[in-house]
């Protein structure tokens, strides 16, 4: 890994804090929908930054999230509880950005912040243990 792909991962993992806040502020205001963009968009910046740890950069969301899947949570390397979290926010994005008439509760908010902040937390580990080798 050079340094142009450590500042890369670090990027991602800077976009992926600043996605959370968002998701918060988004939170505190009452806009829900909102409020799981950012949070899936949260631990989207985290899993591409942990992918690139591998050289690995998907052109799409899709391939992403198999890949996160497939070499993370499969494996073991992440836990089960952040890959259903990935996937339920994958789905639920989706849902609130182009579904008509659809509104998310804050009590489901809620606990996807906390649960978003774990995760990436997590991520992250996995990310500075990658990085420490080179």
């Amino acid at each position: 890994m050079n340094d142009a792909e450590i500042t890369l991962i670090r990027y991602r993992m800077d976009r992926a804090k600043e996605a959370l806040s968002a998701a918060g502020l988004m939170y505190e205001k009452g806009h829900y929908n909102d409020a799981v963009n950012r949070l899936y968009y949260s631990c989207f910046y985290a899993v591409i930054a942990l992918l690139a740890t591998e050289g690995i950069h998907p052109s799409k969301h899709t391939a992403a999230r198999a890949f996160l899947n497939k070499n993370w949570i499969k494996t073991g390397k992440l836990s089960k509880e952040t890959g259903r979290l990935y996937n339920t926010l994958f789905d639920r994005r989706e849902k609130g950005d182009y579904g008509d008439y659809f509104r998310f509760n804050g009590e489901d908010v809620e606990d996807w912040l906390k649960s978003v902040d774990k995760a990436i937390k997590e991520i992250f580990q996995t990310i500075d243990k990658q990085l420490s080798d080179y």
